[in-house]
Parts: C-alpha cells; sequence; structure tokens
C-alpha cells in the first residue's frame, strides 16, 4: 500500500519504525524499570526530519534539489533544579540522539532515486545532546540544543573504483518516468564529500516544545548538521544539512514540577593554574601527507559562575611528517620551480590562546581562538598544513588565527581533570581533531579579608 501521511518513508522504514518504537513500550512498560525511569525523570522522543543538504559547489551534480527524510530516536533526563547549574540555565535537558537519513529525493521517480542513492547513500549518527531554554513557560518552551557525536556513512570516497553513472533521459511515453542510458566511466567516482565511513558530527538546533499532557509534549525544530572528518582524510568537504524537525515526547514521569529557588547560595570564584597535552592526526592539504600534530599548554583558568569558565594559556604545537597519502604525486612535487614546495618533517609553532567554557556539573563545551606568535622552519613560517589550493595553484592566505571548539568532561572529587576532544580549524578549513587531557596544577579561591583586600590562599 503506498504511504500517503509519509512521502519521504517508505513503507519498509514506517515498519521497522513501528517495530522498534513497539519493542521500547514493552520494555518500558516493565513495572520495574518504568519506576525507575519515573525518578530519574527521563524521557523517550520519536520523530520525523525532513530538509536539504545545502549547495556545495564540488557536489553540485549530487545536491541540486537533494529534499530528503529521516527518523530519530531520543533518550534523556529533564533537570529539576536540585543542582545550581540547572536552575541558572532553566532546567536544561540532556541525552543521547539517534538518526538515519537517506540521501535521495523521495519526490524523484524511483530510477532516479536510485541513481542517486548509490552516490549519497545513508548515514546514521549516534550523538549527545544539550538542550537548554531562552524562555520557559507552563506549556511552551523556546530551547536550543548543541549535539556532538558521530556520524556513519554508506557511500564514501573511492578514488580505486571507476564510477559509471546511469545516464537519466526523460521517458516520451511517462512524463513522470525517466529511462537508464549506459554513461560514461569517470575517475571521481562517488561522494567526493565523505571520504570515511566514521566521521564527526556537529547539531545546532532551535525550536518550541508544547506541553500536551502531563507526560506528552509536541516538538517543532529547525536542525543545522555537520558531519567531516576534521583532516583525517581527503577529500574534506564535508556535508551540511538544514532541516525541520516534528516529534513526540514521552516524560515517564507524571510530574514536572520545577524547584522554584529564586535565591541562589554565594558562589566564591576559583582560580587554577592548569597544564594540557593534545594529541592528534592529519593528513595535510598543502602537500597530501600524513602527520602526527600534537600540542602542549600551560595557562590560567577561573571559575566566574557555577556555568561559566574563561581562561588564557601559551600553546606549543610539535608536527611530524609521517608517510605519503594515497593522493601524493611524486612528479607534481619534483618539477624545477614547481610552486609546491615540500613541508619540513618537524614544523613548531607557539601560539597565545584564549577561551571560555559553559559548564553543566561535570561537563563543559569549550569555545576558544588563538593567534600564532612563532611558527616555523622553512616554508612553515608562511605555508600552513590546514590551506587548500586557489585556482591557479597559489596558497590560500596563511593564517594569523584559529578557533577550537569541543567539549571537556571533568575527574576526580574536585573536579581537578579532565578529558576531551576539539576541533581546531582555521576558519572556514578544519585543522585536525586533538583529544586533549589535562589537569589543574594549583587551585585558590579568592576571599576578602576584614580590611577588604583580596586574599588567594590554596
Amino acid at each position: 500500500m503506498k504511504n500517503v501521511f509519509l512521502p519521504c518513508i517508505d513503507n519498509s522504514q514506517v515498519k521497522k519504525s513501528f517495530l522498534l518504537l513497539l519493542f521500547f513500550a514493552i520494555l518500558f512498560n516493565n513495572e520495574t524499570i518504568a519506576q525507575h525511569y519515573k525518578e530519574q525523570n527521563l524521557f523517550i522522543e520519536g520523530g520525523v526530519r525532513y530538509g536539504t543538504a545545502l549547495y556545495h559547489p564540488q557536489s553540485a551534480i549530487y545536491l541540486k534539489n537533494l529534499y530528503y527524510g529521516g527518523l530519530e530516536v531520543r533518550f534523556g533526563k529533564q533537570t529539576n533544579g536540585k543542582n545550581q547549574w540547572e536552575r541558572m540555565l532553566y532546567y536544561p535537558s540532556y541525552g543521547v540522539t539517534l538518526k538515519y537519513s537517506s540521501y535521495y529525493n523521495f519526490f524523484d521517480s524511483p530510477n532516479v532515486r536510485k541513481e542517486r542513492n548509490k552516490v549519497m547513500g545513508q548515514s546514521i549518527v549516534l550523538s549527545g545532546y544539550f538542550q537548554g531554554s531562552f524562555f520557559r513557560y507552563k506549556w511552551l518552551n523556546w530551547n536550543y540544543q548543541i549535539g556532538m557525536g558521530a556520524a556513519y556513512f554508506t557511500k564514501i570516497y573511492r578514488k580505486e573504483i571507476v564510477y559509471k553513472p546511469d545516464i537519466l533521459t526523460p521517458d516520451p511515453d511517462n512524463p513522470n518516468n525517466y529511462i537508464n542510458e549506459n554513461g560514461e566511466s569517470t575517475p571521481y567516482p562517488d561522494n567526493c564529500l565523505i571520504s570515511l565511513y566514521v566521521t564527526p558530527y556537529i547539531n545546532l538546533q532551535m525550536g518550541f516544545d508544547f506541553q500536551l499532557t502531563n507526560q506528552f509534549d509536541l516538538c517543532l525544530n529547525a536542525s543545522f548538521n555537520h558531519a567531516s572528518n576534521a583532516s583525517i582524510n581527503m577529500p574534506n568537504f564535508g556535508i551540511n544539512e538544514l532541516q525541520g524537525v516534528v516529534s513526540m515526547r514521552y516524560h515517564f514521569s507524571p510530574k514536572r514540577e520545577f524547584l522554584k529557588i529564586d535565591t541562589f547560595p554565594k558562589f566564591k570564584p576559583q582560580n587554577s593554574l592548569f597544564f594540557t597535552i593534545e594529541p592528534g592526526f592529519l593528513i595535510a592539504r598543502y602537500d597530501d601527507n600524513y602527520y602526527f600534530k600534537t600540542g602542549v599548554s600551560l595557562g590560567y583558568m577561573r571559575s566566574f559562575l557555577p556555568v561559566l569558565r574563561a581562561g588564557a594559556s601559551f600553546e606549543a604545537f610539535y608536527v611530524r611528517y609521517l608517510a605519503h597519502s594515497r593522493d601524493y604525486n611524486k612528479e607534481e612535487w619534483e618539477k624545477p620551480n614547481s610552486p609546491r614546495i615540500p613541508m619540513p618533517k618537524d614544523i613548531y609553532t607557539g601560539a597565545v590562546y584564549g577561551f571560555v567554557e559553559l559548564a553543566f556539573g561535570r561537563y563543559a563545551l569549550h569555545v576558544g581562538a588563538g593567534i600564532y606568535v612563532f611558527k616555523g622552519p622553512g616554508q612553515a613560517k608562511t605555508k600552513d598544513l590546514a590551506q587548500n589550493w586557489d585556482n591557479g595553484g597559489t596558497l590560500k592566505r596563511y593564517p594569523l588565527l584559529y578557533e577550537k571548539i569541543g567539549f571537556r568532561i571533568y575527574l576526580g572529587k574536585n573536579l581537578n581533570y579532565f578529558v576531551g576532544a576539539s576541533l581546531r580549524a582555521h576558519a572556514p578549513v578544519a585543522d585536525y581533531l586533538a583529544f586533549n587531557f589535562g589537569f589543574k596544577l594549583v587551585v585558590f579561591k579568592e576571599l576578602l579579608n576584614r580590611k577588604g583586600r583580596k586574599e588567594y590562599i590554596p
């Protein structure tokens, strides 16, 4: 039977989704499990996504007029204000999301959809998310959402595989159908947007939640999604998606009363000196080679509020050449008077870096920017590994600034240790994905003595 109500999802997908939701319903109706979820103020949410991939010049043939749909399931926790940061951020929620998308235009004829899907494939995303509120009323919540995770793609760029597309021409006997003809082989086979099966994923979302009953919400959101591999492999154009999301949320606990505490206990700002190490790996756009890159930093951080930290540090990076990539062209690089002068095998940089963190208990969103004070030797002084080639074979302008966005998890009884990951970029080009570990060397609080002068004690 034709699917009338969900034209963007075929019947097999609907059946699978129904069986999955039925499984969860049976599981959560278990008295012991359901009681646990009620006490923890947990919820489950299911929805439909529909939208488009934003235009990208390198893949215009794949992304033109591409409107596709998908499904998602969320599992999360609604905070109620027991912790101070929950009240200061208007009772946010957090959890994990599982998303499925199929990259073809659902309103095209079946053979056109099949041809496009041979190129773009499907994706499955698993990510954590944090949802805060701009405004909250009894039955209305105006929210924002930040999510990070990993995306799995079924179709990726494979240079060693020759792709032979079908040429689709209109059927004169049926204007709504197309005829397949054999096309010429091409050395650029398929999805040049994605070159790794598993890539980093970022989600930014905004919308409204409407409380229908004590346990059900209707959620309407606009979502921006980005997936790319952060220069781990090439090509790394990535895919940007803009979608609308309609979902229903079920709260296991019928009581969603927030603890209304208008006053907050006095917060004593905390100061600390910290040390961080950030190893990473990249393939350079400049010379098509693989590099190991790691950084260390020493800096100062201050907690102004339970939800806000800021600081600055000096960062030093070491970059080491590892091997040629699969796209390395030795003859091109060794031509006389070639503009492609190889980078040195060892590169050193130093920079001053500033950052802010939005904290949610042990978890923090980290955003910062740095400025180079030293970079070398040789070509590394004026060229950068992250930059791409312009038309005519010249390099883009060497960037003075770099940016980072990532997350951190603070560990230990006094939250003196942290681990996390961050994406470093020379906007808009990704540099590399770094994993970081750090600890606070010295922690001291700021107090006022009887004479009104500040004293710093460990």
